[in-house]
């Protein structure tokens, strides 16, 4: 999956997303669901060997869109 904050990571430059769901939580209220990911250590870069998936955090369904995989 993918922040949607991170304008920069098209599906040419972060095929696979930039964030692996941990955990899920919700249906809440809102409709909305929380992701717990691992998500790339600079936000703002492509993940990679200098930028790995190693920051745990939470992101909130309403700010992420999917990565379709094959």
């Amino acid at each position: 999956m993918t922040h949607v904050n991170q304008q920069w990571a098209t599906s040419a430059l972060a095929p696979d997303g930039t964030a692996e769901i941990l955990e899920v939580r919700g249906l809440y209220n809102d409709g909305a669901y929380e992701y717990r990911v691992l998500a790339a250590r600079d936000f703002s870069r492509r993940p990679g060997p200098d930028n790995p998936l190693d920051r745990e955090t939470w992101w909130s369904s309403q700010a992420v869109r999917h990565c379709h995989q094959n």
